[in-house]
């Protein structure tokens, strides 16, 4: 029997250095996303206009829940398990972790393709268009390729703290969307986008599949886990599934019952822009989190707390001061941000917006708290809040979304997510004490108050659209700038960030005492 090995107490410098490196490559991530995927996705709307874009969600939507469907909630085990092997240098089982969850993924997943595929026809019935039954029966193929990498390839680069290879499969993500593009630009349409969806995650599963190879080599020969911890194993798989499920009904489902109420199929293509745009913003904040989780249960295991709650407050920190200037950015900005991007046919996506922007400020907080339950194996904890939210977000939906239509469904989106935030953050305090880093908050707020002003004086006398890129650059600078003035960031956070960034050399062309 292989016993956990017993190492010395884990360096907060060195684990903060781990956590931020990979948080680089997680927002490096979110960079690529942002300016390349996000592009993208506004050349994708321009391209195909509301309606077109209108099926092409709905049909996308139903292929995410399918996946989910097959994932059985082995995204969350295998990400705990890889984390929690790791802690206690138990490569073998890590080993028959990896493997079994593989094998697993393929055949559920298949299994999800062939029912997916037997639907098509009732779903198309559903939104009055056989070209939805076509669209569906075509990704119904690349189904395997699609859980490959969300259910099995990612959670394990976040178990093995290897955002770097998340960073490689995603910019290759981005890189074939732009083909992607190139195929619709050449007169394939709606059809071409999506058929060109299988190839895409071919090539991408295929990818993470090599990388995650690499991060295994030299490992020895798996070693089934004891029947305790394969119990252990098995409740936390289940509740995760039980909590992906449920949370298809906040999820998708809002969006997919907005496109069969609504008088038109425009309205999910507004509510889908909203959700998107803030979705953008809040990837600084989810790059932070998803490093984080392999951190606490290292913490955890080890019942080394106190590092813990250092590293917490600190990385609350750091994902307030990035996501909150965007946020208010985007809210001054927001009617001339969708013009610019999306051209004014997509102007009412503007209030779904700025309502979907205040889950992504809130959860800019509490973020790195929120992980704890599934970090440490409770998640029949955490399906709590997912059961809280499930319950809000069906009622709101079937109440708001008939009247209000894209604004409604954004408006139980907003619901769901506080709701969900509300009953963890109570669960987590049973385990942990929250702690908040309440003067630098402050002082992050006042920093961002001065760059609103700013903005909104900048807006306020340039009226050119085609200015918008460079007055936010300017607003953002002006942020920066207040940030050191407030001395928000310290002497030593300002050298930890800039040798994160390798800018040591350029740093000292200007300043020659650092």
């Amino acid at each position: 029997m292989e016993q956990p090995v017993k190492s010395d107490e884990i360096s907060i410098e060195e684990e903060q250095g781990l956590v931020a490196s990979n948080s680089v490559y997680g927002f490096l991530r979110s960079s690529s996303k942002f300016f390349v995927s996000f592009l993208i996705s506004v050349l994708l709307v321009r391209f195909l206009g509301p309606t077109n874009y209108g099926y092409y969600t709905v049909v996308i939507l139903y292929w995410g829940f399918a996946s989910t469907i097959a994932g059985l909630g082995i995204n969350s085990v295998v990400q705990y398990a890889i984390s929690k092997y790791r802690a206690q240098n138990s490569t073998s089982k890590l080993m028959w972790a990896v493997k079994h969850y593989f094998i697993l993924v393929i055949v559920s997943s298949l299994i999800a393709s062939i029912v997916l595929f037997s639907l098509s026809g009732v779903i198309a019935s559903i939104y009055h268009s056989a070209e939805v039954g076509y669209l569906i029966r075509i990704l119904a193929f690349g189904l395997v390729f699609y859980s490959l990498s969300s259910n099995f390839t990612e959670p394990s680069f976040i178990g093995f703290q290897k955002m770097n290879n998340s960073f490689i499969t995603g910019v290759l993500y981005d890189f074939l969307r732009i083909i992607q593009l190139v195929v619709i630009y050449l007169g394939f349409g709606l059809v071409g986008a999506i058929k060109f969806y299988d190839v895409l995650y071919l090539i991408t599963a295929t990818v993470g599949l090599f990388l995650l190879y690499r991060s295994m080599k030299g490992f020895p020969k798996p070693a089934k886990p004891e029947k305790g911890e394969l119990t252990h194993f098995f409740e936390y798989r289940n509740f995760s599934y039980v909590m992906a499920v449920i949370s298809l009904s906040y999820g998708p489902v809002i969006a997919l019952f907005l496109g069969a109420v609504a008088p038109n199929i425009s309205s999910v293509s507004f509510y889908r822009v909203g959700l998107i745009m803030a979705g953008m913003l809040g990837l600084p904040a989810v790059a932070i989190g998803s490093a984080f989780f392999a951190s606490i249960t290292k913490f955890f295991e080890r019942k080394q707390f106190d590092g813990f709650y250092k590293l917490q407050r600190s990385l609350i920190k750091y994902s307030f001061l990035l996501t909150f200037p965007l946020v208010t950015a985007s809210i001054i900005s927001a009617p001339k941000l969708i013009s610019y991007l999306y051209k004014a046919s997509f102007i009412g996506a503007e209030a779904p917006f700025i309502i979907l922007l205040v889950p992504v400020l809130i959860s800019s907080l509490f973020g790195p708290v929120t992980q704890v339950l599934s970090a440490t194996g409770k998640q029949k904890y955490a399906m709590y809040s997912v059961i809280t939210g499930a319950v809000v977000g069906i009622a709101l939906t079937v109440i708001l979304v008939p009247i209000l239509y894209a604004v409604g469904a954004a408006l139980a989106y907003l619901a769901v997510t506080l709701s969900t935030l509300a009953v963890n953050l109570i669960l987590v305090s049973k385990y942990i004490k929250i702690e908040l880093p309440y003067k630098e908050l402050m002082k992050a707020t006042v920093s961002v108050i001065f760059m609103g002003i700013f903005l909104y004086l900048l807006l306020t006398f340039v009226k050119r659209l085609a200015y918008l890129p460079l007055l936010l650059i300017a607003a953002l600078v002006f942020y920066v700038l207040m940030l050191y003035v407030t001395k928000t960031l310290s002497n030593k956070e300002l050298r930890f960030i800039i040798k994160l960034f390798k800018a040591d050399k350029f740093v000292k062309m200007f300043y020659k005492k650092y």
